[in-house]
C-alpha cells in the first residue's frame, strides 16, 4: 500500500462527507452496483488529486462518427487535425475524451513505438500517422497489407479502446490515471491483457519514474484483478444508499481475508462486489437448485440486483460472511444445519448487535455463543440416550452411523459435529419415533433452542436449513440420511430441477420443499416484470378512442373503425386488434379486443361495449382461448 492522505469533498447525492484515506494501493478498484455513484465520485478524485488524467466512459467520442453525421457535423477526423488544434484536444482530454491520443502519439516517438508495437502483436495492426495540407492524419493498416483505412470508421471498437487506454497508461506526464469502466468494448482476454500491461506500470509515483497510481471504476469481474491481500485492499465499495465508499484495506482485521481464499476467488465469485444483497451457497448444485425454485415461483434475483454465488462450502461461505459484513452488504447466505455447530460461524456473528438484541428480547442473554453451546449440551445428553436405547426401525439407521464414529469418549469435534447434526436431522424427518424414544419434554426444548437460534440468525440473512442439509429436502433424494453422497446429490438436484417445469401452483411448491422453498423466499428478488402496469393505460386510450369512434360512426364495420384507429395512433397496430365486434340498432355493441404476446405471455383479450368506462380501468384482461390475429 501507498502513504496518501487522499481527502476531499464527496459531491451530491452524498451529504457534505469527505472520503479520507490514509494509504492505497498502486492499483485501486471502485465497485459497486449501477447507481452507487462510482463515476461521480471518480470525477471528484480526478479534480482532487494533483497532475491525474480521467478517461470517462465517453473516451471515444470523436474516433467513431458514423457517416450518416458527418453532413451534419463534418468529417473532421478523416479530414485530420491542424497543428493549432493540439491544444483543444489535449483540454478535451482533461474532461476524459480521449481524442488527445492522436496528439500524443504523434509529439512522443517512444510513446507510439510502445503502443504500436503492443498492437502489431495483438491485432496485426499498424497506426499510421501522416500530415496531410497541414493536418495530422490517422488511419490503420493491417500487418502486410499496402492499403490503409479509417481509424474512427472502419476499424473495431476494442482496438480504438486498446490504442487509447494504453497510450494514457504509458504516458509518464501523469502520476495518477482514473478510467472509468476500462471493460468496455473489450474481450475478456483483452480485459486481463490490459490488467497485465496496469500491473507493469502501478507504482508509486516518483521522480524520473514511469510509475502512477491507478483508479478504475469497473462493473467487469476480469478486471478485478486479485492476487494479493494488497489487491482485495486496495477495493473502494460503493452502496445504493450512498454512504461513505469503503476501503477494505480499512476494515477490521476480523474480515481481512487470507491469501489462499483470496486467490480462489474467481469471476464467479467476484460478482459480490457489484451488488449490494449477494446470495451466497455452499456449493454449485445448492446454487441451482435455488436458482431453479426462484424460477418455478416466477422470481428474478437478477432483477433484484442480486446473484447467487456458491461459494464452495461452509467454511469459504463464512468467509464471504465477514467481507460482506465489513462491507456493509446486505447480503444473504443458506447453509446447511451442520454450520450450527462449527465454531467458525459463530465467531463470524458473535458481535452482531442485532443477533444480541434479539436474544436479550427473548430473554436468552446477549451471547449468541454461549446459547448455541446450550444447544449442543443438550444434543450430548440426547446423544449419550441415544447409543444406549433400543431404538425403533426408522432410527435404527441414525444408531448404527452413530456408533461408526467409535466411542464417543474419544469422539473430536468433527465427529461431534456430526452426530449432532445427524441427531437433528432424525428429530426433523422422524419425530414421534424419537419422542417415543426419549420424551417430548426433551424434543421440544431441542427444537424450541433451535428455532429460537435459526430465528436470531434470519435478523441477519443467514438462512440455516433446520432439517439438515439441502438434499434432504429433496423428494428425488434417495441416499442415506447420514452419510451423504455427492453424486446422489447431484441425480436428486437435477431430477428436482426437471420436476420444476410440472409445478405450476405455490402451494406445490410449498408442500414439496417445505422449509427449504421457505428459505428460498426469504432470498432477495422480484417478481416478473408487472407488463400490465404499463399497458393499461395504453388499452385505455385505445378503448375510449375505440367507442368514440364507433358512436361518430354508426355504419363502419371492423376494418373501417380499425383503419381509423391505426390513423390516430399508428403504434396501436400490432399490438391491438377488434376480434369481433357487434352492434344492434340502437348503437349499443360488444367487442372483443386482442393483445398480442409481450415478455412471454400468452395472448390476451379485453371485452368491452358502450358502456365499458375505459378511464376508470372498467375492463378485465384475461387469457386468450384462440390465437390473437393482429392487423400489422
Amino acid at each position: 500500500m501507498i502513504d496518501l492522505h487522499l481527502q476531499f469533498q464527496l459531491p451530491p447525492p452524498w451529504k457534505d462527507e469527505v472520503f479520507d484515506a490514509n494509504q492505497i494501493g498502486p492499483i485501486n478498484f471502485l465497485v459497486g452496483p449501477n447507481g452507487s455513484g462510482k463515476s461521480q465520485f471518480a470525477n471528484q478524485l480526478a479534480g482532487s488529486l494533483p497532475n491525474a488524467r480521467l478517461l470517462g466512459t465517453d473516451r471515444l467520442r470523436g474516433m467513431e462518427q458514423s457517416g450518416a453525421l458527418d453532413r451534419f457535423a463534418g468529417d473532421r477526423f478523416n479530414n485530420g487535425f491542424a497543428k493549432s488544434q493540439f491544444r483543444n484536444l489535449k483540454q478535451a482530454g482533461t474532461a476524459g475524451s480521449g481524442i488527445d491520443t492522436i496528439v500524443l502519439l504523434e509529439e512522443r516517438m517512444d510513446l507510439r513505438i510502445q503502443v504500436e508495437a503492443t498492437l502489431s502483436h495483438l491485432f496485426d495492426r499498424e497506426i499510421i500517422l501522416e500530415w496531410d495540407s497541414g493536418n495530422l492524419v490517422a488511419r490503420v493498416r493491417r500487418l502486410g497489407n499496402n492499403s490503409s483505412y479509417r481509424l474512427d470508421r472502419d476499424e473495431c471498437h476494442g482496438i480504438k479502446e486498446i490504442l487509447v487506454l494504453l497510450t494514457h497508461l504509458y504516458y509518464d506526464q501523469h502520476q495518477y490515471l482514473i478510467i472509468d469502466e476500462p471493460e468496455l468494448n473489450l474481450h475478456p482476454q483483452y480485459q486481463a491483457f490490459f490488467m497485465q500491461e496496469v500491473r507493469k506500470i502501478a507504482g508509486a509515483p516518483s521522480s524520473g519514474s514511469s510509475k502512477k497510481i491507478v483508479f478504475l471504476v469497473t462493473h467487469s469481474p476480469f478486471i478485478l484483478d486479485f492476487r494479493s491481500l494488497d489487491d482485495l485492499n486496495s477495493v473502494i465499495s460503493f452502496s445504493l444508499d450512498y454512504c461513505l465508499p469503503k476501503q477494505v484495506g480499512t476494515l477490521l482485521p476480523s474480515v481481512q481475508a487470507p491469501l489462499p481464499f483470496i486467490r480462489r476467488l474467481n469471476a464467479h465469485h467476484k460478482q459480490l462486489f457489484f451488488s449490494d444483497n449477494p446470495i451466497f451457497v455452499e456449493g454449485i448444485l445448492d446454487g441451482q437448485l435455488v436458482e431453479a425454485l426462484m424460477a418455478a415461483r416466477l422470481a428474478s434475483v437478477a432483477a433484484a440486483g442480486s446473484c447467487i454465488i456458491d461459494a464452495g462450502g461452509a467454511e469459504e461461505v463464512n468467509q464471504y460472511l465477514r467481507l460482506c459484513q465489513g462491507l456493509g452488504k446486505s447480503a444473504h447466505f443458506v447453509y446447511d444445519l451442520d454450520s450450527l455447530f462449527s465454531g467458525n460461524l459463530r465467531a463470524c456473528i458473535k458481535e452482531d448487535k442485532s443477533i444480541q438484541s434479539f436474544l436479550a428480547s427473548a430473554g436468552l442473554g446477549n451471547d449468541f455463543g454461549k446459547y448455541c453451546g446450550q444447544l449442543e449440551q443438550e444434543l450430548t445428553r440426547l446423544i449419550t440416550n441415544l447409543l444406549s436405547a433400543d431404538l425403533p426401525k426408522n432410527l435404527q439407521p441414525l444408531g448404527a452411523f452413530l456408533k461408526i464414529l467409535g466411542d464417543k469418549n474419544q469422539w473430536k469435534p468433527e465427529q461431534w459435529k456430526k452426530a449432532r447434526t445427524a441427531v437433528m436431522t432424525a428429530i426433523s424427518r422422524y419425530r414421534a419415533d424419537m419422542v417415543s424414544v426419549v420424551s417430548s419434554h426433551i424434543v421440544e426444548d431441542i427444537e424450541g433452542r433451535r428455532d429460537k437460534i435459526l430465528t436470531a440468525l434470519n435478523e441477519r440473512n443467514i438462512h440455516v436449513l433446520p432439517g439438515g442439509t439441502l438434499e434432504r429436502y429433496l423428494p428425488h433424494y434417495k441416499g442415506d440420511d447420514y452419510e451423504l453422497s455427492p453424486n446422489v446429490k447431484r441425480e436428486a438436484v437435477y431430477a428436482e430441477i426437471d420436476e420444476l417445469t410440472n409445478l405450476s401452483t405455490e402451494q406445490e411448491l410449498v408442500n414439496r420443499y417445505g422449509e427449504l422453498y421457505a428459505a428460498v423466499c426469504r432470498l432477495p428478488f422480484k417478481e416478473e416484470v408487472d407488463l400490465d402496469a404499463a399497458l393499461v393505460n395504453h388499452l385505455s386510450s385505445y378503448i375510449h378512442e375505440f367507442q368514440r369512434t364507433v358512436v361518430n360512426n354508426p355504419d363502419w364495420q371492423a376494418d373501417q373503425i380499425t383503419q381509423r384507429l391505426f390513423s390516430i395512433q399508428p403504434s396501436w397496430s400490432g399490438v391491438f386488434s377488434i376480434q369481433e365486434f357487434v352492434k344492434n340498432s340502437e348503437g349499443e355493441f360488444e367487442a372483443k379486443i386482442g393483445i398480442i404476446s409481450m415478455l412471454g405471455q400468452d395472448p390476451r383479450i379485453v371485452y368491452v361495449n358502450h358502456q365499458t368506462n375505459a378511464g376508470m380501468g372498467d375492463f378485465k384482461i384475461e387469457l386468450a382461448s384462440v390465437p390473437i390475429e393482429v392487423t400489422q
